[in-house]
C-alpha cells in the first residue's frame, strides 16, 4: 500500500499537534487560576507549560526546526545536482539547524543575561536577547532579498507569511511579554496569555514554512516526492 504524504496533509497533522500543546498548556493555565501558587506544580502541567524549557512543547518545536533544516539541505542538494544556485538553501538549513539547537538548549536565555546586564536593558527589551538576534535578523533579510524575489510567487508568498508569523511570536509578543513583566501590576495569567501566544505564533510559522518548503519540493523537484511505502 502506497501512502502518499501531501504538503496539505502535513500541515494538517503539524498544526493539530500544536493544537493538541496549545490545549494542553491552557489546561495548565487554568489549573494555576483554580488553585494557588503556593499548591505545588502537578509534573503534567510543567511538562506542557509552553513557556518553560526542557519539556514537550520545547522538544516538539526543536524537532519542527530540524525537520524544516533537512527539508532545506534536501533541496539544496537537489539544485547542486542540477547545477544551480544552492548555496542560500544551504545557509538557510544551517540557521534551522541552529535554531533548533537554540530551541532545546535555551541559548538565547543565556544571551539575555549579558546582554540585559552590558546595556542594562528594561520594559520592551527587557529580554535583551531580541537585540543581537533582531540585528542578525534585519543583516539576514537584506542578504536574503535577492534569492526571495527569485523564488516562484506562491513560495514567496508563503515564506515572507511564515516568517512574519514566526518573528510576530518569536519578537513581538517577546517583546511585549518583557514590558509586561516589568509592570507593577503584572499579574502571571495575563503573562500566561502572552507567552501562549509568543509561542503558538512561532510554531504555526514553522509549520507554515514547511508546507511551503514541500509546496516547493512538488513543484520543483517531482522527483523528490515523499512517499511512504508498506
Amino acid at each position: 500500500m502506497d501512502l502518499t504524504l501531501s504538503p496539505r496533509m502535513v500541515l494538517r497533522c503539524l498544526l493539530s499537534m500544536i493544537f493538541l500543546l496549545l490545549l494542553a498548556n491552557c489546561l495548565g493555565i487554568a489549573w494555576f487560576i483554580a488553585y494557588p501558587p503556593e499548591v505545588r506544580m502537578p509534573l503534567l502541567v510543567n511538562l506542557f507549560n509552553l513557556n518553560l524549557e526542557g519539556n514537550v512543547p520545547t522538544l516538539y518545536s526543536a524537532c519542527q526546526l530540524v525537520l524544516a533544516s533537512l527539508l532545506l539541505l534536501s533541496v539544496g542538494f537537489a539544485h547542486r545536482q542540477l547545477h544551480q544556485a544552492f548555496t542560500a538553501w544551504m545557509v538557510l538549513a544551517f540557521i534551522f539547524l541552529f535554531l533548533a539547537v537554540d530551541e532545546a538548549s535555551s541559548l538565547h536565555e543565556q544571551l539575555t543575561v549579558v546582554t540585559r546586564e552590558t546595556l542594562g536593558t528594561s520594559g520592551f527589551l527587557f529580554f535583551a536577547w531580541v537585540i543581537p538576534y533582531g540585528i542578525a535578523t534585519l543583516l539576514l533579510l537584506v542578504l536574503f532579498a535577492k534569492f526571495l524575489l527569485h523564488l516562484p510567487s506562491r513560495t514567496r508568498t508563503l515564506f515572507t507569511v511564515s516568517g512574519v508569523i514566526y518573528l510576530t511570536g518569536a519578537v513581538g509578543f517577546e517583546m511585549l511579554g518583557g514590558h509586561y513583566v516589568t509592570q507593577p501590576n503584572a499579574t502571571e495569567v495575563i503573562y500566561s496569555v502572552i507567552y501562549t501566544l509568543e509561542e503558538v505564533f512561532e510554531m504555526s510559522g514553522v509549520a507554515l514554512f514547511i508546507y511551503a518548503i514541500l509546496n516547493y519540493i512538488t513543484t520543483t523537484f517531482p522527483r523528490l516526492a515523499y512517499v511512504v511505502t508498506e
